[in-house]
C-alpha cells in the first residue's frame, strides 16, 4: 500500500506529535551513536562546511543504502532519525549538489523504510515539497521525480495535499520567520551567499503556499493563511533584490485576490506600503510585469490602496518612464490594462497630468533596453492613453505639440539628437491624429490643422533648401529628401483611408505633389529627391496624383529639350518608373523621345545607364524589339560587355535587363552569341564573355537555340576551359557545360567533337580525361550509341604507322623479344610529316589509344562493340602499347609522346600500359575454352591471333611491334589456361619447322609468347636442330648469319642448360664456327657480336668440359669489345657490353671447367680488370635509360668483384665518380673507396723520407669545384638526389676517406689543400640550405630515424634501397660527421664568416644535440689510441712518452711529463658545444719551467689546438715537445744531485772552472752554510751568483 493512501499514507499520521524543521545553522547535531560504522563517518561530515565533503558523504550514504536495499529489514532507525534532522539544512545548502543529494537520499530511504519513515513526515515534507520549488532545474526534479513516484493516481496526490498542507503551511511560514543571519554563519558566509540562501529559503516558501492554495483546502489553510500574512517579512519581499521572490510575491498577492480577498482587507495599509510606497520606488527589473498585473487586479477590489494624496496616474508616471525594466512586451499590456482600470476606478486626470504620462511612455520607449516588439507594444498602450483620456480634456497647441507633433516629426524626419521616440509604423500616428480630429471642440481642430500645416511647411522647407547638384552633399541630401517623401506618403495613404482625415491627406498630398513638380522643373530635374517624392506619391496615393497632369507638365508636346535634360540625371529612374500606368496613349512617343536622347549622352557608361532604365519599362518591350537603333546599340553593349571585365556595373546591366524584359529579338540573340563565342577562344575575354555566356543562357528565351555548328564549337570550348588552372574559369564553364546539355538539340553534337578533338591533335585540344567524361556520359544516357565515341580505326592506323620506325636495338636488354630488334629493316622517313600535339605533348595516335583504354576501363563495355570492331581496336590498343613500352624505357622524345621526362607523362604511359593490359587480360580471362581451340574458330582470341599471324610478315617495324604484340598475347594466354592441346598441330600449320625469311618474326613471336610451353613440342626441337646445323655453314656477312643466330637464341631460351634437344657435337661446332667469326672482329657488327656472346653464353654449360682455343677467344673477344665500346654509339654498344659481361660473368663462375678455359682466365686476369676499369669511364647519354641503367648495374656488380687494385692504376676512374649513371658512380667510388684508405700508410712513410708535404690527388680535387647549389634545381628535383649532387658528396666521402687512415700531419697537409681553394664552404653552405638550417627548421635526426651508427658511417649499398632524399639527407649528415671530425678547424672558419644569424644558430643548436656528443667522444678515444702508441717525435728526438689520462664523462684530458722524479703535468678540458668553443688549458703542476714560459706552453698549446685544425693531439704534441727540449742534456745539479729544484727551477749557475751547472737556490744554501763564495766541487771562487735577494728569502 502507499504512502499517498488514506489509511497508511501521510494523512493517517497528521496527529502524530513531532519537532517541527528548523533550519538555523544554530540547529544541535542529532545523535551519531547508533549509526552503523560503514557510514557514520559520513554522517558526521553531512556537518561539515565544504560543500564537497558533504557531497561525498552523500555519495557514500546513498550508495550504502542502496547496497541495503534487497536487506527485508531496510534502513536501521538509527539513520533515518539521524537523517530527517539533518535534512532539512542540506536541502537548502548553498551547493546545488548537495541539495540534489540530499532528495535523492530521502527518497532512496522512502522506499526502503516505507511505513516506518512515515512518523518523521514533519520533520522532513516541508522541506521536501519545498525542494520541488527550488531554481536550480536538478534539484528541482529530484525533489519532484520523488514525489510524482509515490503519487502514482489522482486520489493518491488529492489525499497527499490534504494531509499534509497544514504542516507544509507551517514549515513555510517558520521559513519565512528565518533571516540570512540564522540560515547563514557571517563569520564563514560571505553576504553574497548568505543572501542568495536566503532567498532560496523564502522564494521556496512563498512558491510551496501557492502551491498549497491552488491544491489544498481553503477552510483548513484559511488560519495559517492569516498567520502567514501576519508576518512583516512578507511585506518586505516586494522590495527583496531576488527578482524571483519578487515574482512570487506579486502572483501570491494575485492568487488571494482570486480566491479569499477577504484575507487581505485587513491588510490593505500594509498591501499599499508594499505595492504602491514600496515597489513603485524600488528595482523591478524582471518583475515589472507580475507587479502590474497584481497592482491591476488590487485596484480592482481595493482600490482605496492608492490613497487620496496624488492621482493614481501621478503615481505611475516615474514607473512608467523607466520602461520594461528587461521584461517582456507583457509589460506594455498590462500597463494598459492598469490604465483601463484606473480610468474607472478614478476621476479623470488633468491634462498636464496626462501630457507628463505620455512623457513618461515616450522616456520608456526611448530606453535602449526596449525590444522592438516592446516599442510597438509601448505605442499602442500611448495611443490608448490618449484615445482614453482626450475626449474629456481640451488640449492645447503645446499638448498637440508636444505629445502628437513632436512624435509625426521623428516618423517623417528622425533627428539622432532627439530623445523622441519615432514609431516603426505610421499607423500609431493615424490614431492619435484621429483622436485629436474627432475631438468635439471647434477649437481643438483648428489647432490640429495649424500643427498639421506647420509639419508640411517644415517638410517643403527641407525640399526647397535641398543641396544643389555641384555640393559634396548633394547625393546625400537629395536621399534624404527622397526617404522622407516615402514616409510622408505612406502616412497620407493612410491618412486617405480615414474619413475623418480624408480633406487633411487630399490638401497636404495635392501641395506636396505640386511643390516638388516645380522645384523638379525649376532646376532641370536635378534634385531627385523630388522626382522620387513624386513617385511616392504615385505609388501611395495613386488617385490623389491623377488628378495632378504631372506627364503633361514633365513632358510637353515640344518636350524634346526636357527628354535631352531629364536623361542626363538620377532623376530619371523615378520619373519613368511608372510611365507605362501614367503616360497613358503617348508612352510610345515619350519612350521614343527619351531613347533618342540617351543614346546622344558622350558619357558611354550614362548613356548605358540611361537605356538600362528605358527598357526596364514594362510593356516597352514592343517598342524596343521595333526600333533597329536599339537593336544595333544593345549587340554593341553586349560585345563591349563580353569583351572586358573592366567597364563596370552598367554594361552588366543592361545586358541583363534586356533579356528579363524581352527587348532582344531572336536575330539580335543569335548574333550575340556568335559573338561570345568567338570571344570565348581569346584568352584575354575568357572572364567576361563567360558571365555573357551565363545571361545568354540562363536569361535567353527558348527562340534563341544555338544551331548545331554553333553548339560544337560552343561545348568544345566549354570543355577546354574547364581543364585550364584558373580555378573559377574552369569551374564557371563546367557549369555552363552542364546548362548547355540540358538544352534540346536536333542532333547531338559530341559526336563530331570526339571526331575531330581525337583524329587532329593540336594545342587547343580537349584533354583525354574530359573527351572520355562526355563519352561516357553520351553512353549510359544513350545519346549516343557506344560504337560512334571510339575513334576510327583507320585514322588510328593511318596516324600510328607514322610511329613505326626502326628501334633503337639496346631494346633488345629489357624485351623478351630478345635479338629480333636486330632484325626490323627500314630506315627514317625524310618525308615524314611533324605530328600534332596536344598541349601535353601526345600525338594523335597517342590521343586514341589512350581515350580507348580509359572508355573501356570506365564502364563502356568492348562486347557491345561489332566484333570486326573489337579485333581492330584490341590490335591498335597492344600495338600502341609495345611501341609506349618502348619510348617509356628509353625515355626517348617525339615519340608517341613529345616529352618522356616529366613526372606526369611517365605516370600517363605507367597508367596508359596498365590499362591496355588490364583490356587484353579481360579479353583472355573470357577464353575460357583456348586450350580447345584450333586456331581457326570465329572467337575474339583466335581472329586476334589470326590477323596478327597475317601482320606479322616481314622485317619492316610494323611487323615486329606485331609480333612482340603477339608474343604478349600469346603469353598471358598460356599463363590464364595453359597451352593449346592440338599446339603441335597448329605450329606445323605455322611451318615453324623450316623458318623463311619472311617468317622470322612469326617464329620469334611463337618463341617468345609460348617458351615453356615449347619444350616438349618436336617441332620446336626440329627448328632448333635446323638451326645448330646451318649455323656452321654461314659466315659472317651470310644474310642468314643474325637471323638463324636470332632465333637459334631464342630458341635455347625455351629449354634449361641440361635439355637442350641438339647433341654436344654440334654445339661444339656452333661454339667453333662463332669463335672463329671473332678472329675477325671488326667484321662483326654490334649486333652479331652481341648475339654471338648470347650463344656461347647459353651452349657454355653443355660444352665446358671441352678442351679448345674457343675459351681464349671468346676472353680475347669480350676484352676487344670492352676496348671497342668507347668508339661506338651508346645505343649500339650497350647489347653487346651487356651480352660480354653475361658471358665473362658464366665463364669465370663454372664449376668444373677445363683446363683450357682456367688458363685463359688467369692469363687475362690483369687484362680484364684494366678493360673493366676503362669501361668505366666510357661516356655515357644522359638521362640514363632502362637498357643503360641496366649494363651499368652489371658493370657496377662486376667491377666491385676486383681484386688487389692500386691507387696508382685507377687516375682515370676518378672522372668515373661524375658520371650521370647513378651505377657508374657507385662502382668508382667503390673502387677507390677501397683503394684510397690502403694508399695512405705508403703516402705518410713517402712524407717523412722525401720530407715533402703530402697533397691529395689533383683528380679527386677538380671534382669539388664545380659545387652544386639548391637554386639549379627544384625541390621535386633535389629530393629525387640529382647525380651531380650525389657525385659531389661521394667526392667528399672520398676525400674524408684519406683522412680516414692518414698520419696526423698528412692530414695537415690535405686540410691546407681544402683551405687553399676554400673548398669547404660551398659543401656546408650546401648542407645548410638542403637540411633546413638556413630556414632554421633543421632535421630531426630522431625524428627521422637516423641513428649514431648512420652518423658515424654511411653505406652506399644500403643507401641505394633507401628513398632518394632519405639517402642524400644520410650523406650529407655522415659528411657533417666527418668535417666535425677531421677538418673542424675549417668548419669553425666558416661558421664564424657565415653571414646569417639564423642559420649560425640552427647549425650550432643541430651540432650541439646530435654530433657534439660523438665528435668528443671519438676525439677522447683517438687521444686515448695516440698514448698507447707514442713513437719518436719528427726528428727523431729522444722524448719521454706522455702519460695520459682520459676522463669521458667529464670530458677531461690529464697529460703529464716525467722531469726528474717529478711530472710536469696539464688538463685540457673539452667544452659541450666543441669545436665551436676552444678548449680550456689549465695547469695543474708546473716543473723546471718558468712561471711565464709555462704560461705562454699553455696559451701556445690553445692557439695549436685551436688554429692548427682543432686536434687535440697536435696540442698533446707541442706540449710533449716543448718540455722535452727544455729538459733536453740538462745534468743535475752537483749540489742536491736533482734536475729540478725546489723552486722549480732548472740548474742555471755554471761554475766557470769545472763547468758544472747549479741551481742558484742550492748554491745560495751552500755559500750561507760554508761562509765562502767557492765552487762545491773544485774549490775555485764564484764571483756572479746572479741570485735575487727577494727570492732567496723567499725559499726559505
Amino acid at each position: 500500500m502507499g504512502l499517498g493512501t488514506p489509511k497508511a499514507g501521510f494523512g493517517g499520521f497528521g496527529g502524530v506529535a513531532s519537532t517541527s524543521p528548523t533550519l538555523s545553522y544554530l540547529t544541535p547535531p542529532p545523535d551519531f551513536s547508533e549509526i552503523p560504522l560503514e557510514v557514520v563517518v559520513s554522517f558526521k561530515s553531512l556537518l561539515k562546511k565544504a560543500s564537497a565533503t558533504k557531497e561525498k558523504a552523500l555519495q557514500d550514504i546513498l550508495a550504502h543504502e542502496q547496497n541495503r536495499s534487497s536487506d527485508t529489514n531496510g534502513p536501521e532507525e538509527s539513520v533515518i532519525q539521524a537523517f530527517v534532522q539533518l535534512y532539512p539544512r542540506l536541502s537548502i545548502d548553498d551547493s546545488a549538489r548537495v541539495r540534489e543529494l540530499s532528495h535523492q537520499v530521502l527518497i532512496q530511504l522512502l522506499n526502503s523504510a516505507k511505513k516506518r519513515i512515515a512518523k518523521h513526515l514533519p520533520l522532513f515534507v516541508g522541506p521536501w515539497l519545498a525542494g520541488t520549488f527550488d531554481r536550480d532545474r536538478r534539484v528541482s526534479k529530484a525533489a519532484s521525480e520523488g514525489l510524482a513516484s509515490f503519487l502514482q493516481t489522482k486520489e493518491k496526490e488529492v489525499a497527499f495535499w490534504k494531509s499534509v498542507q497544514v504542516r507544509a503551511l507551517d514549515y513555510a511560514t517558520t521559513s519565512l520567520k528565518e533571516t540570512p543571519t540564522s540560515l547563514s554563519d557571517e563569520r564563514s558566509t560571505t553576504k553574497q551567499d548568505s543572501d542568495a540562501k536566503y532567498y532560496r529559503v523564502v522564494g521556496a516558501s512563498v512558491c510551496l503556499t501557492l502551491n498549497l492554495l491552488a491544491k489544498g483546502e481553503l477552510d483548513a489553510l484559511k488560519d495559517g493563511i492569516a498567520v502567514y500574512l501576519e508576518l512583516d517579512a512578507l511585506w518586505f519581499l516586494a522590495k527583496a533584490e531576488d527578482p524571483f521572490v519578487r515574482r512570487s510575491f506579486y502572483h501570491l498577492i494575485r492568487s488571494i485576490l482570486d480566491i479569499a480577498p477577504e484575507l487581505l482587507k485587513r491588510r490593505l495599509q500594509q498591501l499599499g506600503r508594499a505595492l504602491i510606497a514600496d515597489s513603485f520606488k524600488g528595482n523591478q527589473s524582471g518583475s515589472a510585469t507580475d507587479f502590474l498585473k497584481a497592482l491591476t487586479a488590487l485596484t480592482r477590489q481595493y482600490s482605496q490602496v492608492w490613497g487620496t494624496q496624488q492621482h493614481p496616474v501621478q503615481r505611475l508616471e516615474k514607473f512608467v518612464s523607466r520602461g520594461s525594466q528587461g521584461g517582456s512586451d507583457e509589460y506594455w499590456r498590462a500597463s494598459s490594462q492598469l490604465l483601463s482600470v484606473l480610468t474607472d476606478k478614478f476621476p479623470s486626470p488633468s491634462l498636464d497630468i496626462v501630457s507628463a504620462l505620455l512623457g513618461s511612455i515616450r522616456k520608456g520607449i526611448f530606453d535602449r533596453l526596449e525590444t522592438r516588439s516592446g516599442r510597438q507594444q509601448a505605442f499602442d498602450l500611448y495611443a490608448h492613453a490618449v484615445e482614453l483620456y482626450l475626449p474629456a480634456l481640451v488640449p492645447n497647441a503645446e499638448f498637440v505639440k508636444d505629445n502628437v507633433s513632436s512624435l509625426t516629426r521623428q516618423f517623417l524626419h528622425p533627428n539622432p539628437e532627439v530623445s523622441t521616440p519615432s514609431p516603426q509604423q505610421p499607423d500609431i500616428l493615424v490614431q492619435l491624429w484621429q483622436a485629436l480630429v474627432r475631438h468635439p471642440g471647434s477649437e481643438v481642430r483648428q489647432t490640429v490643422e495649424l500643427q498639421w500645416q506647420n509639419i508640411v511647411d517644415e517638410f517643403l522647407s527641407r525640399v526647397s533648401n535641398s543641396l544643389p547638384e555641384v555640393s559634396e552633399r548633394y547625393q546625400a541630401s537629395q536621399l534624404a529628401v527622397a526617404a522622407e517623401g516615402e514616409r510622408w506618403f505612406s502616412v497620407l495613404s493612410r491618412f486617405s483611408k480615414a474619413a475623418s482625415l480624408h480633406d487633411l491627406a487630399v490638401s497636404s498630398s495635392t501641395r506636396i505633389i505640386q511643390s516638388a513638380l516645380d522645384l523638379l522643373l525649376r532646376r532641370n530635374f536635378k534634385p531627385f529627391g523630388c522626382a522620387a517624392i513624386l513617385q511616392s506619391a504615385y505609388r501611395h496615393c495613386p488617385d490623389i496624383y491623377r488628378g495632378i497632369d504631372t506627364t503633361s507638365m514633365i513632358f510637353p508636346a515640344n518636350g524634346n529639350e526636357h527628354a535631352r535634360t531629364l536623361v542626363t540625371t538620377p532623376s530619371l529612374p523615378y520619373i519613368i518608373s511608372d510611365l507605362h500606368e501614367t503616360a497613358g496613349d503617348r508612352l510610345e512617343e515619350i519612350w521614343g523621345l527619351l531613347f533618342a536622347a540617351s543614346t546622344q549622352i558622350s558619357d558611354r557608361g550614362a548613356s548605358i545607364s540611361a537605356v538600362k532604365t528605358l527598357v526596364s519599362i514594362p510593356s516597352t518591350f514592343k517598342f524596343v524589339q521595333d526600333l533597329p537603333q536599339a537593336q544595333q546599340f544593345l549587340i554593341s553593349v553586349w560585345s563591349e560587355f563580353a569583351k572586358s571585365d573592366d567597364l563596370g556595373a552598367p554594361w552588366a546591366q543592361l545586358a541583363e535587363t534586356s533579356l528579363d524584359f524581352n527587348t532582344l529579338t531572336v536575330e539580335s540573340i543569335k548574333t550575340i552569341t556568335t559573338t561570345v563565342i568567338g570571344l570565348l577562344e581569346e584568352p584575354s575575354s575568357r572572364a567576361p564573355a563567360l558571365q555573357a555566356l551565363d545571361l545568354v543562357l540562363t536569361h535567353a528565351p527558348e527562340s534563341s537555340i544555338i544551331d548545331d555548328d554553333q553548339s560544337v564549337r560552343l561545348i568544345t570550348t566549354l570543355l577546354a576551359l574547364t581543364e585550364i588552372s584558373d580555378t573559377p574559369i574552369a569551374e564557371k564553364a563546367k557549369g555552363l557545360f552542364q546548362l548547355l546539355q540540358h538544352r534540346p538539340t536536333e542532333s547531338p553534337p559530341l559526336f563530331r567533337i570526339l571526331a575531330s578533338q581525337l583524329h587532329e591533335a593540336g594545342p587547343a585540344s580537349l584533354d583525354i580525361d574530359t573527351l572520355v567524361a562526355q563519352a561516357v556520359a553520351a553512353v549510359q544516357s544513350k545519346v549516343l550509341p557506344a560504337e560512334d565515341v571510339f575513334p576510327s580505326t583507320v585514322a588510328w592506323q593511318t596516324e600510328l604507322s607514322w610511329f613505326l620506325n626502326t628501334p633503337n636495338p639496346s631494346l633488345s636488354l629489357t624485351s623478351s623479344m630478345d635479338g629480333s630488334y636486330f632484325l626490323v629493316q627500314g630506315s627514317e622517313s625524310t618525308n615524314k610529316p611533324s605530328p600534332g600535339r596536344d598541349s601535353k605533348g601526345r600525338s594523335s595516335p597517342a590521343r586514341m589509344a589512350l581515350f580507348t583504354a580509359k572508355l573501356l576501363s570506365s564502364g563502356v563495355e568492348l562486347s557491345s562493340l561489332p566484333l570486326e570492331f573489337q579485333l581492330e581496336l584490341i590490335y591498335l590498343l597492344c600495338v600502341t602499347n609495345m611501341l609506349a613500352a618502348d619510348q617509356l624505357a628509353l625515355s626517348e622524345e617525339n615519340r608517341l609522346w613529345r616529352n618522356i621526362r616529366g613526372q606526369d607523362t611517365d605516370d600517363e604511359i605507367l597508367e596508359y600500359t596498365e590499362l591496355a593490359s588490364n583490356e587484353v587480360s579481360n579479353i583472355v580471362a573470357a577464353s575460357v575454352n583456348w586450350r580447345d581451340l584450333d586456331m581457326s574458330g570465329d572467337s575474339l582470341v583466335e581472329r586476334l591471333v589470326n590477323f596478327m599471324l597475317q601482320t606479322v610478315r616481314g622485317f619492316n617495324a610494323a611487323a615486329f611491334y606485331t609480333a612482340k604484340a603477339l608474343a604478349a598475347l600469346l603469353q598471358a594466354l598460356v599463363k590464364a589456361h595453359g597451352p593449346l592441346a592440338k599446339l603441335e598441330e597448329w605450329l606445323t600449320k605455322l611451318g615453324l619447322t623450316r623458318v623463311t625469311p619472311d617468317s622470322t618474326f612469326v617464329a620469334a613471336a611463337i618463341l617468345v609468347g609460348l617458351n615453356d610451353a615449347l619444350a616438349s613440342s618436336k617441332t620446336i626441337s626440329t627448328l632448333c636442330a635446323r638451326l645448330f646445323s646451318e649455323i656452321p655453314g654461314y659466315s659472317i656477312g651470310s644474310p642468314r648469319t643474325l637471323p638463324s643466330l636470332v632465333l637459334l637464341n631464342l630458341c635455347l631460351a625455351v629449354y634449361d642448360e641440361s635439355q637442350i634437344p641438339v647433341e654436344p657435337r654440334k654445339q661444339v661446332l656452333v661454339l667453333q664456327q662463332v669463335t672463329k667469326w671473332t678472329d675477325s672482329p671488326e667484321e662483326m657488327d654490334y649486333r652479331l657480336a652481341a648475339e654471338t656472346c648470347k650463344a656461347i653464353t647459353k651452349i657454355f654449360p653443355n660444352v665446358k668440359e671441352v678442351y679448345g682455343p674457343f675459351w681464349e677467344k671468346s676472353i680475347q673477344y669480350c676484352l676487344w669489345l670492352w676496348g671497342q665500346a668507347a668508339r661506338d654509339d651508346t645505343s649500339n654498344r650497350l647489347p653487346y657490353i651487356y651480352a660480354s659481361l653475361k658471358l665473362m660473368q658464366a665463364l669465370k663462375s663454372a664449376e668444373e671447367v677445363n683446363d683450357d678455359l682456367d688458363d685463359a682466365l688467369a692469363e687475362n686476369k690483369r687484362a680484364e680488370s684494366e678493360a673493366l676499369i676503362a669501361l668505366l669511364s666510357v661516356p655515357h647519354d644522359a638521362p640514363a635509360t632502362l637498357p643503360s641503367q641496366l649494363v651499368d648495374a652489371l658493370l657496377s656488380r662486376t667491377v666491385s668483384k676486383i681484386p688487389n687494385v692500386k691507387l696508382g692504376e685507377l687516375s682515370d676512374v676518378y672522372q668515373a665518380v661524375a658520371s650521370p649513371s647513378r651505377d657508374i658512380q657507385k662502382a668508382a667510388f667503390g673502387l677507390l673507396h677501397r683503394t684510397i684508405p690502403a694508399a695512405q700508410e705508403e703516402i705518410s712513410v713517402n712524407v717523412i723520407i722525401e720530407k715533402k708535404p703530402a697533397n691529395l690527388p689533383a683528380e679527386l680535387l677538380s671534382l669539388l669545384l664545380n659545387a652544386p647549389s639548391p637554386d639549379d634545381y627544384t625541390d621535386e628535383e633535389l629530393y629525387q638526389f640529382p647525380a651531380p649532387v650525389r657525385s659531389y658528396l661521394l667526392t667528399w666521402h672520398l676525400v674524408f676517406d684519406a683522412y680516414s687512415k692518414a698520419s696526423y700531419r698528412v692530414r695537415s697537409d690535405y686540410t691546407e689543400n681544402l683551405k687553399k681553394d676554400d673548398l669547404i664552404s660551398p659543401l656546408l653552405g650546401f648542407l645548410a640550405d638542403v637540411l633546413g638550417h638556413a630556414l632554421a627548421r633543421a632535421i630531426d635526426l630522431d625524428k627521422e630515424g637516423f641513428t649514431p651508427e648512420h652518423v658515424r658511417s654511411y653505406s652506399i649499398d644500403l643507401a641505394d634501397s633507401e628513398p632518394a632524399e632519405r639517402d642524400m639527407n644520410w650523406l650529407l649528415i655522415h659528411l657533417f660527421y666527418l668535417i666535425l671530425k677531421y677538418v673542424p678547424g675549417l668548419f669553425k672558419s666558416w661558421y664564424l664568416d657565415c653571414s646569417s644569424k639564423q642559420t649560425k644558430v640552427a647549425i650550432q643548436s643541430w651540432m650541439g644535440r646530435f654530433f657534439s656528443p660523438l665528435i668528443i667522444s671519438d676525439l677522447l678515444d683517438e687521444v686515448t689510441e695516440w698514448s698507447a702508441n707514442q713513437g719518436d717525435l719528427e726528428g727523431g728526438t729522444d722524448a719521454e712518452a706522455l702519460e695520459i689520462k682520459v676522463n669521458k664523462p667529464v670530458r677531461e684530458i690529464t697529460a703529464s711529463y716525467p722531469v726528474d722524479d717529478d711530472f710536469g703535468t696539464i688538463q685540457i678540458v673539452v667544452p659541450q658545444s666543441y669545436p665551436l668553443e676552444p678548449v680550456d688549458v689549465m695547469s695543474v703542476k708546473r716543473v723546471a719551467i718558468k712561471e711565464d714560459k709555462w704560461q705562454s706552453w699553455l696559451k701556445g698549446i690553445k692557439a695549436v689546438i685551436m688554429f692548427g685544425n682543432c686536434s687535440l693531439v697536435d696540442g698533446l704534441m707541442a706540449f710533449r715537445r716543448n718540455i722535452s727540449l727544455a729538459v733536453k742534456d740538462q745534468e743535475e745539479c752537483a749540489i742536491c744531485y736533482s734536475i729540478v729544484a725546489q723552486d722549480k727551477s732548472l740548474p742555471d749557475k755554471k761554475c766557470g772552472t769545472c763547468n758544472h751547472y747549479f741551481h742558484r737556490y742550492c748554491l745560495y744554501k751552500w755559500f750561507h752554510n760554508s761562509g765562502k763564495n767557492t765552487c762545491p766541487l773544485c774549490r775555485n771562487p764564484i764571483d756572479y751568483l746572479g741570485s735575487d735577494t727577494s727570492k732567496r728569502k723567499g725559499g726559505r
